[in-house]
């Protein structure tokens, strides 16, 4: 299945849809999924524009991708990408949930807390199975100090771009220190192998992480407060690559001024204090203040959340799912809303329906490039946190 802007499931007859921030499937008679999409205004296909190829792999980008892009001088007038340049097709269906649970979290390694947290969810909801508010809590602060490790990696790339080369490294230095936390608490800088159906994995030790991630959001507060003085850096990000409107996703609809966030109305959330950071510019010095005011946002949702959790337990049994049931849900990763929809029999997934964000926020950059120079493109693109490993093919 390859992505679109929206989670579905062909079955039989049926395309079983899931909207945006929706846990609920909807269900109506099937055409062909071509014509489905075109109705819904995706799928959109268009020539290549010129002899000018960006990559598969250019300076300092982390993932194969190619760009065409036609220029006039260093004026970019428009733009195609290619991420399927090098394709990745990830096998899904036909494996037990403990199987798919596994490369459902190594789809993205540097975002396997929510994608895990998100499989887990359904499945668990799939079976009627109710979850201790430990775990609740507990995922939530994975994802939470996921989602800072997240955006000290954006930050960092877009400060090395504007050779704020102090910034760039104190950054890196506080993501690392930051990582080390997590696998002191986890026992893996990704948390890998720890959530699991009904539970999770592993032990974890949880009495210095939250007082690390809080020491670690005060010191990029100054960071953050010295680029803010800084007018270099301030002019290579102000007005790059502006995006408006509702077609994006997490702190890039955030830094277009709409107050949107999956959190918001997710179960995992509920009872936990947090602001919702926006910025109405749409540039990518809109993102950066979104991303850094959510840095102590999330630094302040991982206090709370470690603070109200008791003793936690590995999980052990057989799991014994509901037959046939379509479930899905949402999740709110650091690049913005994931939709998934699951088909479960004779516990093995028969349908898998998937939309990331980098899906949508990839077609509002190569919306927003439209008259920026050749120079703007680095800006525009780091700013969007975009990652094309989570845009691949799903069967």
């Amino acid at each position: 299945m390859k992505q679109s802007g929206f989670a579905y499931i062909e079955d039989g007859n049926s395309i079983h849809t899931l909207d945006r921030f929706s846990e609920t499937p909807v269900s109506q008679a099937s055409k062909s999924i071509k014509d489905f999409r075109q109705e819904r205004g995706l799928g959109r296909e268009s020539a290549k524009l010129s002899v000018f190829p960006y990559g598969p792999s250019s300076g300092g980008m982390v993932e194969s991708v190619y760009f065409d892009i036609l220029t006039e001088g260093e004026k970019i007038e428009n733009i195609k990408y290619d991420t399927d340049f090098k394709n990745r097709s990830i096998k899904i269906t036909g494996l037990s949930m403990e199987e798919a649970l596994l490369r459902m979290e190594r789809m993205n390694g540097v975002h396997a807390a929510s994608y895990s947290s998100l499989f887990c969810q359904i499945c668990e909801k799939s079976m009627d199975m109710e979850i201790s508010e430990d775990i609740r809590n507990l995922r939530v602060a994975m994802m939470e100090a996921e989602r800072i490790a997240t955006h000290l990696f954006v930050v960092s790339r877009l400060t090395g771009g504007a050779s704020q080369n102090i910034a760039h490294m104190n950054t890196l230095l506080l993501r690392e220190n930051l990582l080390r936390a997590i696998a002191d608490a986890f026992g893996h800088r990704y948390f890998f192998g720890v959530n699991r159906i009904g539970g999770t994995g592993r032990p974890v030790d949880l009495k210095e992480l939250g007082e690390l991630v809080m020491r670690i959001s005060g010191e990029y507060r100054e960071i953050y407060r010295t680029l803010m003085d800084s007018r270099v850096f301030i002019d290579r990000l102000d007005r790059s690559a502006i995006i408006k409107g509702e077609q994006s996703s997490g702190p890039v609809l955030r830094g277009s001024g709409i107050k949107k966030d999956g959190r918001s109305s997710h179960r995992y959330y509920e009872g936990l204090r947090f602001n919702v950071p926006t910025s109405d510019g749409g540039d990518a010095l809109a993102r950066f203040i979104v991303r850094s005011e959510e840095i102590m946002e999330s630094a302040g949702l991982v206090d709370q959340a470690i603070s109200e959790i008791g003793e936690i337990r590995p999980v052990s049994g057989k799991l014994h799912p509901a037959e046939g049931i379509i479930s899905g849900g949402f999740m709110e990763t650091p690049s913005g809303d994931a939709s998934l929809l699951l088909k479960i029999k004779s516990g093995q997934l028969e349908g898998f329906g998937f939309r990331s964000p980098s899906v949508l926020n990839m077609e509002a950059f190569a919306e927003s490039i439209h008259g920026n120079t050749f120079a703007d493109f680095l800006f525009g693109y780091e700013s969007l946190g975009i990652w094309v490993s989570e845009m691949g093919d799903f069967q």
